[in-house]
């Protein structure tokens, strides 16, 4: 039953953590799954003893951690994903901002004949 507790903490904090920080909406749709995991886990507590049924808390810490390993690599690309989408943001402001200072420097003044 604590351990049901603990794990249901963890999935939580997950899930606003993905939420709070991610960036795109594929770590928003993912923050979904260890929600609903953390209620499932509040909701049952206590009601899989882990000495009774040990072939199913085996199968359950393995979904726990494929849940948990799926959502920090969801976190770590969003996070890759943001770092090149500011990378690819800043060269092309660089670009810009010397194309136009190389078309300033060969604007020709206009003179106006007397």
């Amino acid at each position: 039953m604590l351990f049901s507790i603990a794990s249901a903490v963890v999935f939580a904090t997950i899930a606003l953590y993905m939420v709070m920080k991610g960036r795109k909406t594929l770590s928003f749709r993912m923050a979904w799954i260890p929600a609903v995991l953390s209620a499932m886990e509040f909701a049952l507590c206590g009601a899989l003893a882990m000495g009774e049924y040990p072939v199913l808390t085996a199968i359950l810490m393995v979904c726990r951690i494929t849940v948990f390993s799926c959502c920090s690599l969801a976190m770590k690309k969003d996070t890759i994903a943001a770092r090149n989408r500011r990378r690819r943001r800043e060269v092309f402001r660089r670009i810009t901002a010397d194309m136009y200072r190389a078309e300033m420097e060969n604007v020709v003044p206009l003179r106006t004949c007397a």
